[in-house]
């Protein structure tokens, strides 16, 4: 507490100092009109309202001022964009969807929608989205397939993250800054030449906070966050090379996820229910997640086995079920970043070294009851290469073409305590609370080669095509035991070892992907195009259950059309495009057939969708130091009709298309899942922001406030077949009324005063003003497959704070 209370002091002194001392300098000048925004969307530098391209760019200025900490804050800032957090794994993923294209389950053996490159480079797992973003020349969202530039798994777009770059000036900032929930950070940043040729740039920077929410039953805060981050950079540049090496490093850790109970099947639960003669359902029903105590959670954790199994395990194995929760997520990386001047053609090459390893224990039922308790996690490392070539041929038409090779190995793992209350039976129960384990050692690798050109039909219109080819060996090794830890429990079909459980898969994929535009500059003003493009998710594995098939690549198609205008003397841009966008081959979680014949959920290739939708972006100066912004998206989509249809396990025998399982004791029937909502998909969401500078004599005020809005999603709804019984189709209706999550819309606003005397800025800022109360995601996978709860992961809630910047 000593250091917050000194953060505190500081700001006090400046605050009350530092505008007599700057009585004498000038008001800053400023423009009526709106800043010229460069991209890379296309990987070269173009003027935004020239690029064909539906893409959202934030500029270091904008991402302060939106309070922009790491990727899932730009679901307030983007239209189409969703991010999802919370996981019954480790708290370190980001679930990102575009355009209704996203992937709930991305682990090492199972792909993202949606890429996310940093300064070029591919970061292969989600969980690296979640790093901290500081220093930053900007943020790029890209909308729709990338696939022909940006390479897989780009079927909903790409978020492309530029860091800021070496200087020949030198600078920088010292930062500190406290709120409440005993919030404090410290950041620096300086850059500056090493020679004529050499510059670096050096930012660190370190936060930390207590938890948002209250475990009632171990009487301490829980959903903290503490965090270091650093990275450097070296810049050589000479007439015709330049070199740039980053190197960075971040650590959050946690003392776990907030979770809380947010339903319970009284056919699971209930005093009649399946598990009614253990009395649970009080208990439940006490830690049942509810208004009056919103940021409370009964959630606790493992419980320690009564069994005499358990003194037999491994140490390391009994020490899990003393674990408290929590999570941790460690994350660095390389690159070298070459660029050389050819004359008519510049030859770049990106090689990266990229790694993360986030793992975490998480109590999915939120109670004191044991139902589920995991510890999850994965680790990656990746090596990529990418060369690229672009240039022209001739004064109408240019090119960029290249070739990809990354390699990946990785682990993921979770080790499950499921109804860890069963009392022990020697008969019937004999490992009555142990923990079973999923692992599987990953091996990916991916290969591409790509070009893609634009020919100048006229002064104002151009084409576009482009051609990619990807080619991806996907290969793991499965050690799923049901007990972890006790040998002979083998959950895999063929040990190689006896006692070892090892099974090894491996698949190959190759697909392509294009893009076919025409463009047409209207006048100074206005930028018209149209295109379609294809894009693929990469294929993989389901490392749950050994056995099971691989998944094939998904693809989309899309068509979109744009227009993007200037008006009012360039104080007024509106930009606005129209997509829609066909999926094939879907990867959806759902029960099929296995090898041998038996109903099981995993990961298939379930069938045909598309979506569609209008976003809408503009910036608008009405008068000096104001600037409004605003977008929006509305959005719909759904499957083709008959495509989803699955494989759906139903006790009892003679029901008419159905077929028997292998042992003859109960039906598989066909369920048509088509009509189920798409999942997360708002069909509405918008943003809206406004800021006004006002010169003063001593420097700027800078007032902004934003308001974001996402509408209601639907993450993973289900459909029983019409065979059911009516107490299970009772509890597959339950679970689609609960992960449908609710919409909600947050205020933030930030207050910046500047003393340019002394180059100090003191910033007041606060998110969620309003205090909405509101689930990020409401988690009902196991409610209806014989768990009987559902999860809420609860949003954050009001914060506020201060900061003071000196940049020199």
């Amino acid at each position: 507490m000593v250091r917050r209370s000194g953060a505190l002091g500081l700001l006090a002194c400046t605050a009350l100092t530092a505008p007599v001392i700057a009585q004498t300098a000038q008001p800053q000048a400023q423009s009526d009109q709106l800043e010229e925004i460069v991209v890379t969307a296309r990987r070269t530098q173009e003027n935004l309202q020239s690029t064909p391209v539906a893409v959202t760019a934030i500029g270091a200025e904008a991402l302060e001022r939106a309070q922009v900490a790491d990727v899932t804050d730009l679901q307030r800032t983007t239209p189409s964009l969703s991010i999802a957090t919370g996981a019954p794994s480790s708290s370190g993923f980001a679930f990102v969807s575009m355009r209704g294209q996203g992937n709930l389950q991305a682990l090492v053996s199972n792909d993202p929608a949606v890429a996310i490159y940093v300064d070029g480079v591919y970061i292969p797992r989600p969980s690296q989205g979640l790093t901290d973003l500081f220093d930053l020349q900007r943020v790029e969202v890209l909308r729709g397939p990338q696939g022909t530039l940006f390479g897989r798994n780009t079927i909903g777009g790409a978020v492309n993250i530029l860091s800021a770059d070496p200087s020949q000036t030198f600078g920088g900032l010292a930062r500190v800054e406290t709120g409440n929930y005993d919030q404090f950070g410290a950041s620096f940043v300086v850059t500056g030449p090493i020679t004529d040729q050499l510059s670096a740039r050096i930012v660190a920077s370190t936060k930390s906070r207590s938890g948002y929410g209250q475990s009632i039953p171990l009487g301490r805060d829980i959903w903290d966050q503490n965090s270091d981050f650093v990275r450097a950079k070296l810049k050589y540049e000479s007439d015709r090379l330049s070199l740039v090496f980053s190197g960075d490093y971040n650590k959050i850790e946690d003392n776990g996820q907030f979770t809380a109970l947010h339903a319970y099947a009284p056919q699971v639960f209930g005093p009649t229910g399946s598990f009614g003669p253990f009395g649970l359902f009080n208990t439940l029903n006490t830690a049942l997640h509810n208004r009056n105590g919103f940021y409370d959670t009964y959630a606790t954790g493992y419980l320690v086995p009564n069994t005499p199994t358990f003194a037999t395990l491994p140490a390391e194995v009994r020490a899990l079920y003393s674990r408290p929760l929590g999570n941790q997520l460690e994350a660095y990386g390389f690159s070298l970043n070459a660029s050389l001047d050819l004359g008519n053609a510049t030859l770049k090459s990106i090689t990266a070294y990229r790694y993360s390893d986030t793992d975490g224990i998480i109590d999915t039922d939120g109670t004191p009851v044991p139902i589920l308790t995991t510890w999850a996690g994965y680790s990656s490392d990746q090596w990529s290469q990418e060369l690229q070539i672009s240039g022209s041929f001739s004064e109408k038409l240019t090119y960029i073409a290249g070739v990809y090779f990354s390699d990946e190995t990785g682990v993921e793992f979770s080790r499950s305590q499921n109804f860890g209350f069963l009392p022990y039976n020697a008969v019937s129960r004999p490992n009555a609370g142990l923990a079973g384990q999923n692992m599987a050692d990953v091996h990916n690798r991916s290969a591409g080669v790509f070009g893609q050109g634009y020919y100048q039909l006229t002064d104002a219109v151009r084409i576009a095509a482009g051609l990619r080819w990807t080619w991806d060996s996907r290969e793991t090794e499965l050690h799923n035991f049901t007990v972890w830890g006790l040998p002979g429990t083998c959950n895999v079909p063929t040990p190689d070892v006896p006692g070892v459980c090892t099974q090894t898969q491996k698949v190959n994929f190759d697909y392509p992907a294009w893009t076919l535009g025409v463009d047409w500059q209207v006048n100074e003003d206005v930028f018209a195009y149209v295109q379609t493009r294809r894009a693929s998710k990469s294929g993989g594995w389901n490392t749950r259950a050994g056995g099971l098939p691989a998944f094939e690549p998904e693809t989309v198609k899309d068509l979109e059309a744009g227009l993007k205008a200037t008006w009012l003397e360039n104080r007024l841009r509106t930009n606005v495009a129209v997509f829609h966008s066909w999926q094939s081959d879907v990867q959806r979680n759902a029960a099929a057939l296995t090898p041998a014949g038996a109903s099981t959920q995993f990961i298939v290739n379930a069938g045909n969708a598309r979506v569609y939708g209008i976003e809408l972006e503009g910036a608008f100066r009405p008068w000096t130091g104001m600037e409004l912004t605003s977008n929006i998206s509305l959005m719909n989509g759904e499957y083709e009709s008959g495509s989803f249809i699955e494989r759906q396990a139903v006790p009892g025998i003679g029901f008419a298309g159905c077929t028997l399982n292998p042992a003859g004791t109960a039906s598989i029937c066909p369920v048509d899942r088509s009509n189920e909502e798409l999942p997360q998909l708002p069909k509405i969401q918008y943003n809206l922001g406004a800021t006004q500078v006002v010169p003063t004599s001593f420097g700027a005020v800078t007032l902004h406030v934003d308001y974001s809005y996402l509408g209601r999603q639907f993450f993973n709804p289900v459909t029983p077949s019409v065979n059911q019984s009516a107490a299970t189709q009772a509890i597959y209706a339950a679970a689609n009324d609960i992960t449908r999550t609710p919409g909600y819309g947050l205020l933030n606003a930030r207050v910046a005063v500047e003393f340019d005397a002394q180059n100090i800025e003191l910033a007041l800022y606060g998110k969620n003003l309003t205090g909405e109360e509101y689930n990020t995601r409401q988690f009902a996978d196991v409610y209806s497959a014989g768990l009987g709860f559902a999860t809420a992961f609860i949003g954050e809630p009001t914060t506020y704070g201060a900061s003071l910047t000196k940049r020199f």
